[in-house]
C-alpha cells in the first residue's frame, strides 16, 4: 500500500529481507528500482538481504554487484568451500560433484535424525568457516560507517531477545551476525551479545525501518519468503512442527509488511536456502517482480 502518489517520493529506504538463496532475487530487485528513477537514500538487511545489501552498498553499482555473486557462485574457490564443509558435516562422497548431487549432500545435512545427533554434541550444524569465507570474497573489510550508502543490518541477541540494528562497525562481521541461523552457524560475538539471524521468525522487521527513517521517504520492501511450501501437506510430525514454524513466521511477516510503503514480492517457488545452484532467474524474478509493482503503482 503506497501512503503518497509516486510524484511525491523522497529517496526511498529498501529493506532486504530474509530467504537464503533466494535473496539473489533481491540484486535484480534493486536494479529495478534504480532504473525506475528511485533514489535509495538506506539499505536495511536482514540474514542474506543483508549480504546483498552490504553488497551493494559498497560497490554503488547493482550490476557490478551482481557480476561479483555470479562469478563467485560458480568459481572453484566457492566449490571447495562447499565441499570442505560438507565432508566435515557428512563425510565424503567421491568426486561427482554435479548440481544434483551438491543438493542431495547439502539436504543430508539436515536430515532430521542426523542434525538431532549432532546438535547435541556441537553448538550449530556448520562451521563459522563457510559465512566467513563467503563474506572475505564478496566484502571490502571496511566498517560500515565507511560505506558512502547509509546500511543498517538487522540481527537478534540471542540471550535478551532484543533485535539489533548495526550501523558502525566492521562491516563483514555484522553480515555474518545477521546470516548465523541459529543451530545452523555459531551465534557472533558482538560487544558481549551473542547476535544471530533474526529472519528465522521476523524476515522483515519494518517497525525497526521505520524508526531508522524518521520519517523521511518511502519504505520500499523485497520479500524472497517462499511462494511455495514443501510442509504443506503435513504428512509427518516434523513437516506439521515445521509447517507451524512457517505459519507462524509468515503471521508476523504480514504484519510487519502492513507497514511498507511498496512491497515487492518475487516469484521464487519453495528454493531452498543452500540452493544456490541457479542464480540468474533468481534474480531475473527479483526484476520482474519490481518492474511490475513499481509500473503500476
Amino acid at each position: 500500500m503506497l501512503r503518497r502518489p509516486r510524484s511525491e517520493w523522497a529517496d526511498a529506504t529498501v529493506m532486504l529481507g530474509g530467504g537464503g538463496a533466494r535473496g539473489l532475487a533481491h540484486l535484480g530487485a534493486v536494479r529495478a528500482i534504480g532504473h525506475s528513477g528511485t533514489g535509495i537514500g538506506r539499505l536495511v538487511g536482514v540474514s542474506m538481504g543483508a549480504l546483498m545489501a552490504a553488497l551493494i552498498a559498497a560497490e554503488r553499482d547493482v550490476e557490478r554487484a551482481e557480476t561479483i555473486a555470479r562469478e563467485f557462485l560458480v568459481s572453484d574457490r566457492y566449490r571447495t568451500l562447499q565441499k570442505t564443509v560438507l565432508d566435515a558435516a557428512v563425510g565424503t562422497h567421491g568426486k561427482d560433484e554435479t548440481n544434483d548431487r551438491w543438493l542431495r549432500r547439502w539436504r543430508s545435512v539436515f536430515w532430521v535424525q542426523k542434525a538431532i545427533a549432532r546438535a547435541a554434541r556441537t553448538e550449530s550444524l556448520l562451521p563459522s568457516t563457510l559465512l566467513e569465507i563467503i563474506t572475505e570474497e564478496l566484502l571490502p573489510d571496511i566498517n560500515i560507517e565507511d560505506l558512502r550508502l547509509p546500511l543498517h543490518l538487522i540481527a537478534v541477541d540471542l540471550k535478551t531477545g532484543e533485535r539489533i540494528s548495526m550501523s558502525e562497525g566492521p562491516l563483514r562481521q555484522a553480515v555474518r551476525a545477521s546470516m548465523s541461523i541459529p543451530g545452523v552457524f555459531p551465534a557472533v560475538e558482538i560487544e558481549g551479545r551473542r547476535l544471530s539471524d533474526v529472519g528465522v521468525y521476523d524476515a522483515v522487521p519494518c517497525d525497526m525501518a521505520i524508526e531508522l527513517m524518521q520519517n523521511q521517504g518511502e519504505l520500499f520492501v523485497v520479500d524472497v519468503s517462499p511462494t511455495e511450501s514443501a510442509n504443506a501437506g503435513c504428512k509427518t510430525a516434523i513437516q506439521s512442527i515445521m509447517r507451524f514454524q512457517e505459519l507462524a513466521e509468515s503471521r508476523i511477516r504480514e504484519q510487519q509488511l502492513r507497514l511498507a510503503d511498496l512491497v515487492i514480492r518475487p516469484q521464487v517457488g519453495s528454493v531452498a536456502w543452500f540452493d544456490f545452484t541457479n542464480p540468474d532467474p533468481l534474480i531475473q524474478a527479483g526484476y520482474d517482480a519490481a518492474v511490475s509493482v513499481l509500473q503500476s503503482s
